[in-house]
């Protein structure tokens, strides 16, 4: 029943099936990863993906079967973009790791902690204790008085916010580095 409402876009079917699985597909991912924030991204990029490709389900397998196959094709794709990042990174950082000090003094930790620091409050609260202190979601919900979702919608935006500030830092010294040398 579950399969063939999310196929047809129902959204209270798709958040019915969230709140059923959400806490196994994040064991799932917290035992294969070790990992909370790990964990917390896969689980939503599973509902994700499960929701952007609802249209290819099959009705008559069960959606627990259909959420732990994409929940391990969500943690394979994951798992080779970060290596792919990786190999990328040990191929870079030998060429830029000679200029990088001596041709922009920078101090990405400092940048990153300004950037939180412009965030709203209540944001910035959410967000510090996800990233910094490792609360759980629920955990921040219960602390603040505020729904999961909140909590949820307070990540992501604190999230977006610092990567497009981040992204244009980055840029900037990337723009120095290639007219300067």
């Amino acid at each position: 029943m579950h399969v063939l409402a999310i196929k047809k876009s129902d959204k209270i079917a798709f958040e019915k099936t969230y709140l059923s699985w959400h806490a196994k597909i994040y064991a799932y991912f917290k035992l294969k990863t070790n990992s909370t924030y790990m964990a917390e991204e896969l689980v939503q990029l599973t509902f994700i993906k499960l929701w952007n490709f609802r249209h290819t389900l099959n009705t008559t397998l069960p959606i627990e079967a259909q959420l732990f196959t994409i929940a391990r094709t969500t943690m394979l794709d994951f798992l080779k973009k970060q290596a792919n990042q990786q190999r990328l990174i040990e191929k870079v950082r030998p060429e830029l790791i000679n200029y990088i000090e001596p041709v922009w003094e920078f101090d990405v930790r400092n940048q990153v902690h300004y950037l939180i620091d412009t965030l709203p409050p209540i944001r910035k609260q959410v967000f510090l204790l996800n990233r910094y202190e490792g609360y759980s979601n629920h955990e921040i919900a219960q602390k603040l008085a505020i729904s999961v979702r909140t909590v949820e919608k307070h990540i992501s935006l604190a999230i977006k916010q610092l990567k497009s500030k981040l992204l244009f830092i980055i840029i900037s010294f990337l723009h120095y580095v290639y007219f300067t040398f």
